[in-house]
């Protein structure tokens, strides 16, 4: 069976980019597309009330099966042909999400709900899908694109040294691109150590620096190049750039239509843990990005 997409709906408002971009997902893959609003409610001060249509817990979910049938609606106007569920979640977003989508192909939400405002960098309800999700999360944020793609790129940050970038994230960068019909940027951001220590001591010597960099270029290589030989089709180049990492890969999201990360899976295989990188760069891309568990 075909894993589903699946996507966090908060209400049609503020996750219509978020639906369009996951019925877009699982019309390429051939996927099911699962449509999930996770509702949560306070219990009744009555002692003894139980659940139902005249309770608090059942106009909730009363309420939150009419947003999944709105939101199914305009998805079989959009995809008539698209296989398309409904789930209605009693919990709270970030973990009953995580839970539904445990075995999907992806996982989509939006940078932020109806909680939030114009201009927010990322809703609560994003973050903590993230990170407890045991598959990739597509957190759709930057401007909609007016029409078709423009640069056709999918960006991924490859880490050489100590690697959160192996072929779970390479294969996911290659395999969307692919998908799309868009190339791929592998891009590795570093830092000169001299950058960290005081004015008087001054950053390392030219040559050594080319050196370094050099080395971090075989490196980034290497990992890309059994992605480059399975997908020969695919258009691929390689960048080091020297500078915050996090904000070369901010600054290079303006020019993709596609940001793809690792995060380490914790130890217990539940959920991943994010390090300052990703969570720059979740706040502050100008385009989608995708966070693949190593």
């Amino acid at each position: 069976m075909t894993r589903p997409v699946v996507v966090g709906i908060d209400d049609i408002e503020h996750s219509d980019s978020a639906i369009a971009a996951a019925a877009e997902e699982a019309r390429l893959r051939g996927a099911p597309l699962w449509l999930a609003h996770a509702y949560h409610w306070l219990p009744p001060a009555t002692v003894g009330l139980m659940p139902g249509n005249d309770s608090p817990e059942g106009a909730v979910r009363d309420a939150a099966t009419e947003l999944l049938a709105r939101a199914l609606t305009a998805v079989h106007a959009a995809h008539p042909d698209l296989d398309v569920h409904t789930f209605a979640l009693s919990g709270q977003p970030g973990p009953c999400l995580a839970d539904l989508a445990k075995d999907a192909a992806l996982l989509v939400v939006g940078s932020r709900g109806r909680g939030g405002f114009a201009g927010m960098l990322l809703g609560s309800a994003a973050l903590s899908t993230v990170v407890h999700a045991r598959c990739p999360v597509l957190v759709v944020r930057g401007e909609p694109a007016a029409g078709p793609a423009v640069t056709r790129r999918v960006l991924v940050g490859v880490d050489v040294l100590a690697p959160t970038t192996g072929g779970n994230v390479l294969g996911f960068a290659f395999e969307e691109a692919a998908l799309h019909g868009y190339g791929v940027l592998g891009l590795n951001a570093w830092q000169d150590p001299g950058y960290l220590y005081p004015v008087g001591l001054g950053s390392f010597p030219r040559p050594q620096l080319t050196e370094l960099a050099g080395e971090h270029r075989r490196r980034l290589e290497s990992l890309v190049a059994p992605w480059r030989a399975k997908h020969p089709d695919t258009s691929v180049s390689t960048q080091v750039l020297t500078g915050v990492p996090s904000r070369v890969l901010v600054d290079s999201s303006r020019l993709a239509d596609l940001l793809v990360l690792g995060a380490q899976r914790n130890s217990d295989g539940d959920g991943v843990r994010l390090g300052g990188l990703a969570h720059a760069v979740l706040h502050h891309a100008h385009c989608p990005v995708v966070i693949v568990p190593e």
